[in-house]
């Protein structure tokens, strides 16, 4: 695969790209996840060797490290080597904390293997990473990860977070083999399944921070994204020539949502290379969250062949109604689009919908 990396733009680094992913489903104090986790940690590393320069080395270290040494000591591994120029990806999916102390909002990642757990927060992550040369970039999936901006907002880093600083993060998960985070899903989809100028606005083939933070935020409503820089410009990933991802659905774009009489209409567009199975899920707000046990699914109605929600290859409008009573007491729910892999389903876009509160 060639990736288009020519010549660097200002304030890009031109060094080697090291990647360290480390992820999390056992846990001695938190609810297990697997296989979340691990199947973040596969995509992750899919994206780095697909859309990072030829050359770049990427670690996976999985149920573990448990302590915050250990943890130190794979930094130091992983990135001992790094000079100016060079760039070192930290990605970590793992439970999240949150905690008041001393009337000051703690926040922290969950450390474990499964029998050892420690708890990390921003200062001492940042202590770890501070003696690595060059640009430091962080990607985190857990709760409550955008409490950790704050500390990682000087020079020499960049940091994207699946969540707000007082935000729960969601992982899906059909059964014990399948799942990923709602977050690393929707970073997949920006870059496998957007179209040009929704990653890309400028056409350079590099995607900014600004410009994946952006289109994250069209597909990934589940919380909120955020980043640090939040507006910086610098080339983030590389978009090669072929990257689109067959059994996906492609250039995704949401043409309004209306509420008139009691119901909702919601308008978007995409397009799909191969016979592709989808259905759509609303999951109303409740008071602790997304209420994931009132979710109502509502089948796509074309029919490819006999199966209802089965779509032939080709450009497709959709405009889903439905009753406004379906988003809930609190007039907000969240739209999920999921293709059918079989038995699997699988995530392609979160999005909120808001309509009127019920009185």
């Amino acid at each position: 695969m060639m990736l288009l990396f020519s010549p660097p733009a200002a304030g890009e680094a031109t060094g080697t790209c090291r990647c360290l992913c480390a992820g999390t489903d056992l846990f001695v104090t938190q609810e297990n996840t697997a296989a979340c986790s691990a199947h973040n940690l596969q995509h992750m590393a899919e994206l780095f060797t697909d859309f990072l320069p030829e050359g770049t080395q990427v670690t996976l270290r999985m149920n573990g490290p448990a302590t915050a040494a250990e943890l130190e000591s794979l930094i130091r591994v992983s990135f001992g080597d790094a000079e100016e120029g060079d760039l070192s990806f930290l990605y970590l999916s793992t439970h999240g904390v949150i905690w008041e102390e001393d009337g000051k909002t703690c926040t922290a990642l969950i450390l474990s293997d499964g029998e050892q757990e420690e708890a990390v927060d921003a200062e001492s992550l940042r202590r770890m990473l501070d003696p690595v040369a060059g640009e430091k970039i962080l990607i985190l999936d857990a709760c409550y990860s955008g409490g950790f901006l704050e500390a990682f907002s000087g020079d020499g880093y960049r940091i994207l977070a699946s969540s707000g600083p007082g935000e729960e993060s969601f992982f899906w998960a059909s059964d014990e083999e399948t799942g990923t985070g709602y977050f690393t899903a929707a970073l997949e989809s920006a870059l496998r399944a957007s179209d040009a100028d929704q990653i890309d606005p400028d056409g350079d083939r590099r995607v900014s921070l600004a410009e994946l933070t952006g289109r994250i935020r069209e597909i990934y409503g589940a919380a909120g994204a955020a980043s640090a820089p939040e507006t910086d410009g610098r080339p983030f990933f590389l978009l090669p020539e072929a990257r689109h991802g067959e059994e996906r659905i492609l250039g995704l774009r949401f043409d309004g949502t209306e509420e008139n009489g009691g119901r909702i209409r919601v308008a978007f567009r995409f397009r799909t290379q191969e016979r592709t199975r989808l259905e759509y899920r609303l999951v109303p707000l409740g008071e602790d969250g997304w209420d994931f046990s009132r979710e109502v699914r509502l089948p796509d109605r074309e029919r490819a062949g006999r199966v209802r929600g089965m779509l032939a290859p080709g450009d497709k409008e959709r405009t889903l109604q439905f009753s406004a009573e379906l988003l809930g007491e609190r007039g907000t729910a969240l739209l999920q689009i999921i293709s059918m892999h079989g038995q699997t389903p699988v995530p392609e876009c979160t999005r909120v919908i808001t309509g009127l509160p019920r009185e």
